[in-house]
């Protein structure tokens, strides 16, 4: 399926915002199977349009955690802790 710009936009954006990849379909008038197997097909840009929203989220509650973290959050600290786990595992 090609992808317009204004779609992928929209895809990203949707993603920023947490949205589940049924929803992401319905809201943009795209078949959600399609969309699915697009975004778990490396450098197909669905996905890259996906995982960067995904990822700005992502990072954004990352880095209030760290502040948590060092204002003594004990449960911003387990988070921390799981964040590390999944970073070593990616290496």
């Amino acid at each position: 399926m090609d992808y317009s710009t204004d779609l992928l936009n929209g895809i990203e954006s949707l993603a920023k915002s947490l949205t589940p990849i049924t929803e992401i379909g319905v809201l943009l008038g795209l078949n959600e199977i399609s969309l699915r197997d697009d975004i778990l097909t490396p450098g197909h840009p669905a996905r890259e349009a996906f995982y960067r929203g995904y990822a700005k989220t992502a990072l954004k509650i990352r880095q209030r955690n760290l502040e948590l973290a060092e204002a003594g959050s004990p449960a911003a600290d387990e988070a921390l802790r799981a964040y590390l786990k999944t970073m070593n595992n990616d290496l």
